[in-house]
């Protein structure tokens, strides 16, 4: 008799290598800091507009109503 023990996966990690979240934490972190834009490190324009992204939406006035 054979032993299934249900469909194999593959280990296929791509959908994992996304660095873009992390440069977005940078970005925002900057912005906590009080860092100022032309800090940006990054000079790849996806990487930067990550890091842009992150950082303007963290100077977003909140609004704690």
């Amino acid at each position: 008799m054979e032993n299934v023990t249900g469909a194999i996966k593959p280990l296929d990690r791509r959908h994992q290598n996304n660095p873009h979240p992390t440069v977005e934490a940078a970005g925002a972190a900057a912005a906590q800091k009080g860092l100022r834009v032309c800090s940006c490190p990054y000079r790849h324009p996806a990487m930067k507009a990550s890091w842009l992204k992150g950082f303007a939406q963290e100077q977003q006035l909140s609004l704690d109503l």
